[in-house]
């Protein structure tokens, strides 16, 4: 059994040291580390050469050039989870905080469901000049507590209108997706976590695992998601932008099939 953790990063050196400590101090061990980092202009690569150690790290250079900042951090962690060549893969964002039994947890939960690729776990908000809130991602982001004993068919219709995975608190068993590449526009987790969804390979899980930071400048993150409610909320949303909406569906097509 191969364990790998996978994160990318880019001008992180506010974070990652203690980013980095958080995962290289977990209570279950990984057997390696895969850093992608987008080309940071900062020290960030200095940084964690310094707090690598001893350990197995893998230090890659990001060899996406898209200008799109979703299709770019995906094909980031494509080519990290790529690279790991693991049985199971933990997906980390360059600024949150590992809990000391986040692999545990997560190896446990994967274990127990050998059908599953992509697990969602929840995590503790931060918010910068706060700290530590009440708030937890599944807050953000919630899912009927009945949701596991759905259909494939009505998962992946709930994905597809709201969001239930955030990829720093995601682990994934990837010989159990057909394919891991993304769509362009997509971002991993969306992505993820709706083909699993289609094809039944989603487990949700409550356990907080993680400290989720939200910080000013984030590009992408909790406080940027569209998490619109109710029908004609969600239509107006995504009519707002017809190309983008069209060339979704036609992503959606094949996974909208494979769920029925």
């Amino acid at each position: 059994m191969s364990m790998a953790a996978v994160l990318v990063t880019h001008n992180s050196a506010h974070w990652i040291a203690e980013t980095l400590a958080s995962v290289l101090d977990q209570e279950t061990a990984v057997d390696r580390l895969v850093i992608v980092d987008d080309h940071s202009a900062d020290n960030t690569l200095s940084i964690v050469r310094e707090h690598a150690g001893q350990a197995a790290v893998e230090i890659l250079t990001s060899t996406s050039s898209a200008r799109d900042v979703h299709t770019r951090i995906a094909h980031n962690f494509v080519q990290g989870v790529q690279c790991a060549d693991a049985e199971f893969v933990f997906l980390g964002d360059h600024d949150d905080v590992w809990h000391r039994h986040r692999v545990t947890s997560q190896l446990q939960a994967l274990l127990a469901s050998p059908q599953t690729a992509l697990l969602a776990s929840d995590g503790r908000v931060v918010r910068e000049g706060v700290g530590a809130t009440e708030q937890t991602l599944r807050d953000v982001f919630p899912v009927p507590p009945e949701f596991s004993d759905w259909p494939s068919s009505r998962q992946f219709t709930f994905v597809v209108r709201h969001s239930v995975a955030t990829g720093g608190a995601c682990a994934l068993r990837p010989s159990a997706f057909t394919e891991l590449k993304v769509p362009d526009g997509w971002l991993h987790d969306r992505w993820w976590s709706l083909w699993a969804a289609a094809h039944g390979r989603l487990l949700v899980d409550p356990t907080i695992v993680i400290d989720y930071r939200i910080s000013e400048g984030q590009q992408l993150g909790l406080d940027t998601a569209a998490q619109a409610d109710g029908s004609s909320a969600w239509l107006a949303h995504h009519l707002g932008n017809a190309l983008r909406t069209s060339r979704r569906v036609i992503d959606l097509a094949p996974l909208f099939m494979a769920s029925r």
